[in-house]
């Protein structure tokens, strides 16, 4: 009987129910649209985590942590291997051509750590130092229909897919394609740089001890541990956070307040109503739960909808966006649809609670 009675106020007023939901809308929207570069941030660098874990990274200096753009000397190799601790030195080059996209180049010595403890060849055999041959992530073949003994053209020339790697659960490494850096450097002539280092430590005990003297000694490079990487965008996350949440506060207080506006106009419109339920044996209780589920449904529908719009204001800021870095994961549509259910609630009860205590003999009375 209640729900009935909703759905007809709703029915009642089509005009006032959409507008009054259209703030709710934009507050969900927004917050979830937000939230969602942090949610991938996250995800993101849980991803990197898992592979480089125990591992000391080492860029190029005040790009923060982009390694996509980061360009040290290569010559610096030999050095950060004589650092007290060091047990292996991997060597990585990112570069990206119009006719395939980004190529990693690294060195046998090195393709271990690249790879990871857990991550091996699926099918066919690793590349071989010299020749044009190349191994694709997982993910990589499977969304190009790759198999091996095909051809990839890069820069100009002809490559041979000789491996397809096992399913690591990375993104950039299943998404990627890996040759030897000697012949990457045959293939663009550049033999002075490469993106970054990536340290092995004798034991975990060493890593913070690497990175330090790297720090202290080095300006033109960084190291950073997995645990310094974490705390690092944990503060930058944090702060995105605290903008989300004022924005969200901001927009739900207006969308809290307006409701409230119109459950007070709608409870004074149906005062006879109201009236007849009190006057036909209807409890407070019964009143209060009428008025509250009437702001929690339109809460819930506008927050319904706002977040499905919040998936297309995901993709409009990956647009922007070197690589797609904003998602909306379930837990960000929970948060939005618990956030609505207050608005809700919080909206709704002094109008319930006016309705609740409206005396059916003077209700009825009302024209």
């Amino acid at each position: 009987m209640i729900v009935d009675m909703v759905l007809m106020e709703f029915g009642r007023h089509k005009l006032r129910t959409l507008l009054t939901m259209l703030g709710i809308v934009i507050g969900i929207f927004l917050v979830t649209s937000v939230q969602s570069i942090s949610e991938g941030v996250t995800y993101y660098v849980n991803d990197q985590i898992a592979i480089t874990s125990g591992l000391v990274t080492v860029i190029e200096s005040g790009g923060g942590y982009n390694v996509q753009s980061s360009e040290i000397d290569y010559s610096l190799m030999g050095e950060l291997e004589s650092i007290g601790g060091v047990d292996k030195v991997a060597v990585v080059k990112f570069m990206s051509f119009d006719d395939i996209g980004r190529v990693t180049g690294t060195t046998p010595e090195s393709e271990d750590i690249l790879k990871g403890v857990n991550i091996g060849i699926e099918e066919g055999r690793g590349a071989i130092e010299g020749a044009y041959e190349v191994e694709v992530g997982y993910s990589y073949a499977k969304n190009n229909g790759i198999t091996l003994g095909d051809t990839l053209k890069i820069n100009g020339s002809d490559f041979e897919v000789v491996g397809i790697m096992q399913e690591s659960g990375d993104s950039d490494l299943d998404g990627s394609v890996i040759m030897f850096l000697d012949v990457m450097q045959e293939l663009t002539g550049d033999y002075d740089t490469v993106s970054l280092f990536m340290i092995k430590p004798v034991s975990p005990a060493d890593a913070d001890f690497i990175e330090q003297t790297i720090n202290e000694e080095y300006d033109d490079i960084q190291a950073a541990t997995d645990k310094s990487i974490q705390e690092s965008v944990g503060e930058m996350l944090s702060q995105l956070n605290i903008m989300t949440f004022a924005l969200g506060g901001i927009a739900s207080l207006i969308s809290a307040i307006v409701i409230m506006n119109v459950m007070i106009m709608s409870v004074r419109e149906r005062r006879r109503m109201i009236g007849t339920i009190k006057a036909i044996g209807g409890t407070d209780r019964q009143v209060i739960s009428m008025i509250l589920l009437e702001a929690v449904a339109l809460s819930v529908m506008g927050a319904a909808i706002g977040v499905v719009l919040s998936f297309g204001g995901a993709a409009f800021i990956n647009s922007f966006m070197p690589r797609p870095m904003a998602i909306i994961t379930p837990r960000l549509i929970a948060i939005g649809f618990l956030l609505a259910i207050s608005i809700g609630v919080i909206s709704g009860i002094t109008p319930a609670r006016q309705a609740a205590k409206m005396d059916p003999i003077e209700a009825l009375r009302y024209e």
